[in-house]
């Protein structure tokens, strides 16, 4: 290893580190997107059905403040169920399963 190999403390670099792909890079922001779509269906639903408009406008406060509580409830869950399920990281095998059933013993 020669001088120009270490850092300015003196330690040695690390050269196998593996950078993450792109699809790795933004998992997040897809998650949060998703999540914001969920949220956005559930809010506009509430929305509808709280109807805070036309004859009754003099509870349009109380109709804002379910739907967003709705939209907010709905993005905080399905941001951790999304995020739970990502942290399982199911891997299909590499190679398929043998035939236990089919050999002899």
């Amino acid at each position: 290893m020669t001088e120009q190999d270490r850092t300015p403390d003196g330690a040695t670099p690390r050269r196998d580190l593996v950078q993450p792909s792109r699809r790795d890079r933004w998992r997040p922001l897809e998650l949060l997107g998703l999540s914001f779509v969920f949220a956005a269906f559930v809010g506009i639903v509430t929305l509808i059905v709280m109807h805070p408009w036309g004859e009754f406008a003099d509870q349009a406060a109380h109709g804002w403040f379910i739907t967003l509580i709705a939209f907010g409830g709905t993005f905080v869950l399905s941001l951790v169920i999304l995020a739970m399920l990502s942290l399982g990281g199911y891997e299909p095998p590499k190679e398929p399963p043998s035939r236990v059933l089919d050999q002899e013993h």
